[in-house]
């Protein structure tokens, strides 16, 4: 259903806002269609019990490719960000942090069935992984490991509350400890500036309420979420998929239309008259409303994507949309959940990986539009079939 949404939502776009060309339509409906083409992947792991080492071995070797990546790029490229060979930072720090998690689950199963040459080797894997999430300064993303530490309570208590191998085992106060001197170790470097810099001007463009900066800052992100719910205001079926930007450029123009008092400029900071603003919407590349003298931003239309997954939806497809998107991450969890303590211990890890993995992308989906992301889709696509699969096939 969310697949069809999408679908329908590349076919028919509110009067005005229609794609540009062809080109763009067919575009927007690449994304999406991965979960459709994904879905024989699912059929296919649920006819095969797979082993939870492979899996493991596979994300480890993932993990080093990629972190090696990132090194270079870091100290021999010059770079104040790793993309460890993605497409952009963000995306590589939310994979290396929900790689981490995932990680922990199978190292601490390695440990508690005697596999401790694989547990070290995972425990190694996990921490260069949290070290390639410091590389990337994907700052929103970290805010998942704080939600990991809760999770990891309820799991032991699920499981056994009087049962310590999942909370205080041996590796787990390893990697604490192995974490916190690791993240000394980068707090000496020219790369902690970059962290700290970024982070000041997060709190700076809050504190001073949007006014820091007409044109950008970390903050922008508060700009972008308002005009976003103001899209689903004016347009709750959606403005079509991936096509935020020109939702956002509407919404500029109508509230310049009912307010007299705000100024609209354009990607050159020009103030537009009345007679600009009745253009073909597809003539500005960015729109920006404001009220005058370069104060506080009303709505932007600076970015192609909402930088939230639950308001990029709202904006694109609908409150519809948003119905469906929740759906996708509530319904499996109830499945994890209910098997969370099953008597076959492999069904329960994999469930607390199922869990980690959409909580993880849940919290991601608050500061970036993970779905807009090829990596992100296919990643978190992948392994939620392949983890509902396997319970499947375990209890089956």
């Amino acid at each position: 259903l969310f697949w069809l949404l999408n679908l329908l939502n590349t076919i028919f776009q509110p009067n005005g806002l229609e794609y540009e060309n062809l080109r763009i339509a067919v575009s927007a409906m690449d994304n999406p269609m991965r979960w459709i083409l994904m879905l024989p992947i699912f059929f296919l792991l649920r006819s095969y019990r797979l082993d939870w080492r492979l899996i493991s071995i596979g994300l480890s070797i993932g993990v080093f490719i990629t972190v090696g990546i990132a090194v270079h790029e870091i100290y021999f490229l010059g770079l104040s960000r790793a993309t460890g060979g993605f497409n952009h930072p963000i995306t590589f720090g939310q994979l290396m942090v929900a790689t981490d998690m995932l990680l922990w689950v199978f190292m601490i199963y390695a440990w508690n069935n005697n596999k401790k040459f694989l547990a070290t080797v995972l425990l190694f894997a996990s921490l260069i992984a949290f070290y390639g999430s410091l590389l990337s300064v994907t700052r929103g993303a970290w805010i998942a490991y704080i939600f990991m530490i809760f999770s990891l309570i309820i799991y032991t208590i699920k499981r056994s509350i009087f049962n310590k191998n999942y909370l205080f085992s041996k590796p787990v106060i390893l990697r604490i400890f192995l974490a916190l001197i690791l993240f000394f170790l980068v707090s000496q470097t020219s790369q902690y500036n970059t962290i700290q810099e970024r982070t000041a001007d997060t709190i700076e463009y809050v504190q001073s309420k949007g006014k820091s900066d007409i044109w950008g800052s970390e903050g922008l992100r508060i700009d972008i979420y308002r005009t976003a719910i103001e899209i689903a205001r004016n347009f709750p079926l959606g403005v079509g998929t991936d096509n935020f930007r020109n939702g956002a450029k509407a919404v500029v123009i109508i509230d310049a239309m009912n307010n007299p008092n705000i100024e609209v400029r354009n990607g050159d900071d020009k103030v537009l008259d009345y007679d600009d603003l009745k253009q073909d919407i597809h003539k500005y590349r960015i729109l920006q409303s404001a009220f005058p003298n370069k104060g506080a931003i009303r709505f932007t239309a600076m970015m192609d994507h909402a930088h939230n997954e639950w308001l990029n939806v709202l904006a694109e497809n609908g409150v519809a949309g948003f119905i469906l998107l929740t759906l996708i991450f509530t319904f499996p969890v109830r499945i994890f959940w209910q098997n969370l303590n099953h008597k076959n211990e492999e069904v329960g890890m994999y469930c607390y990986c199922g869990i980690l993995l959409i909580l993880s992308f849940g919290i991601f989906g608050q500061t970036e539009s993970i779905f807009s992301s090829h990596a992100i889709v296919i990643f978190f696509i992948f392994f939620l079939f392949l983890f509902l699969a396997q319970i499947f096939r375990l209890i089956r």
